[in-house]
């Protein structure tokens, strides 16, 4: 059975939250033991550390930057219980120059829920940079 679908429905509920920081919309789509590597170095671990890391993450790039644009179609694809989700956005923020982050989010499920999310960059200190200039 494929888990697009259900990764299908995490992603809108995320832009969803990203708009009106409601978190509690993702609780479904995660399992109690899950995990979340940010792409920072940090780990996240049990449902409620993945949600607080998810609007931490959030609050330390989205909310920081002026826009937010995705570009081009992310790419979608499945192996086995794993959703590799491959994306491009830039960030603005005035008197800086713009970041384009590129990289790939991987979602690993089990019983039809999320047990690890990861991101993964192209270029992780350049992401970091930019962040820390925030």
């Amino acid at each position: 059975m494929s888990n697009l679908p259900t990764f299908g429905a995490y992603a809108a509920a995320f832009e969803e939250a990203l708009q009106d920081d409601d978190w509690g919309r993702l609780e479904q789509y995660f399992s109690p033991d899950a995990s979340y590597l940010p792409g920072d170095g940090t780990e996240a671990r049990g449902r409620d550390a993945v949600l607080h890391a998810l609007r931490d993450s959030v609050n330390r790039l989205e909310r920081k930057s002026d826009t937010r644009d995705l570009l081009g179609e992310p790419e979608l694809s499945e192996t086995g219980d794993s959703i590799t989700l491959k994306f491009c956005i830039r960030y603005t923020r005035q008197g800086l120059p713009d970041l384009t982050l590129s990289g790939r989010e991987i979602a690993h499920f089990s019983n039809g829920s999320i047990v690890k999310i990861e991101d993964v960059f192209d270029d992780p200190s350049g992401f970091m940079d930019w962040r820390n200039k925030l």
